[in-house]
């Protein structure tokens, strides 16, 4: 438990691997955790309630009694201090709004989900300060980085970029999320953090090629620079800083989810590098490839920063265009100049 913390209410949206882990930690801090989850997807708190045990996304992990599962919203929001919302891109909009009207009048709202809105290519944090009253707009912040669900519930060191505007919000967030095993550096380039968070998912579909290939080590630490290279400079042109790419968000979250065996989006490659289709590896993973929507958005904001990212195009090609997973990487490591 961290004893540096006063107990508070925090809230916790979206009840998947990741909000999961991230209550338990919040738990272990020694908060009162409130958990919730849209109502087609409750059987998560129903299995906490029965069994204090996530069966569905977290097996195996007996979860702390400070977990509060809570089925209806306004009650899971009730004199929280701080909201983490853990739900996919595609339905932040509708969490956003369907929680803003009873969200307490000062709490900070902390983004874990990485993603870009699939169709206005808008970060998170543009959707949520869209659907917040006005006095909490300033009260957003953004968390991302190389964060395995399991491995946080095992206490394994996590450190992660925390991203705002907002000092005051930053220190809270740290305050009730750190402990001896959870480090978050703050930075203030809330568009990089976002646009290096959901990209990378991307570039770790790439990696699952290499696997599939067996592309050796030495091309496959060259081919992570290039992915670090093309998320900088997308993130320059969206107004953010270069170097972010380079840190925890971009290439700590790359190297994370690239090249960790559980990875989704790595295993998603790895099956199209086996001959597999989109629809066909989908089927064999049988949970969201956040990669899939993400590439389409990459390369729609490439064309709209007139940017040229040649390795996106060849990842886009082979999941969305049927280009055959061997040949275009082979052409692309045949012309690329590293």
């Amino acid at each position: 438990m961290n004893h540096n913390t006063e107990q508070k209410i925090v809230t916790v949206l979206g009840a998947g691997n990741m909000g999961t882990a991230l209550a338990q930690v919040l738990a272990e801090n020694g908060h009162r955790v409130h958990l919730w989850s849209w109502n087609e997807d409750v059987l998560p708190l129903q299995q906490i309630k029965k069994y204090q045990e996530n069966k569905k996304y977290l097996p195996g992990v007996k979860l702390s009694y400070r977990i509060i599962p809570e089925e209806n919203i306004v009650d899971a929001l009730c004199g929280s201090e701080v909201v983490f919302f853990v739900v996919p891109v595609f339905t932040m909009k509708h969490t956003i709004a369907f929680a803003s009207r009873n969200i307490e009048h000062d709490a900070i709202l902390a983004n874990v989900s990485k993603g870009i809105h699939p169709h206005t290519l808008e970060p998170v944090t543009t959707i949520m300060s869209r659907y917040v009253r006005q006095k909490l707009q300033k009260n957003i912040v953004s968390i991302s980085g190389p964060a395995v669900a399991e491995q946080m519930v095992h206490r394994h060191h996590t450190a992660m970029n925390i991203a705002s505007k907002n000092k005051k919000a930053i220190k809270l967030v740290k305050r009730v999320m750190e402990n001896s095993y959870i480090h978050l550096v703050p930075t203030s380039d809330v568009i990089g953090v976002e646009v290096a968070g959901s990209f990378k998912n991307v570039y770790a579909i790439a990696m699952g090629i290499c696997d599939g290939l067996d592309i050796a080590l030495n091309t496959k630490a060259a081919l992570v620079v290039r992915s670090v290279d093309e998320i900088s400079d997308l993130i320059q042109a969206m107004g953010g800083k270069c170097q972010t790419a380079y840190g925890l968000a971009g290439l700590g979250d790359l190297i994370g989810t690239g090249l960790a065996k559980e990875s989704r989006n790595r295993q998603f490659g790895e099956c199209l590098a086996k001959g597999f289709s989109t629809d066909k590896s989908c089927q064999r993973i049988g949970q969201t490839i956040e990669g899939i929507s993400s590439s389409e958005s990459l390369m729609k904001l490439a064309r709209r920063h007139k940017l040229d990212l040649p390795f996106a195009q060849v990842i886009f090609d082979i999941v969305h265009k049927k280009t055959k997973a061997k040949k275009a990487m082979m052409d692309f490591l045949a012309q690329v100049d590293f």
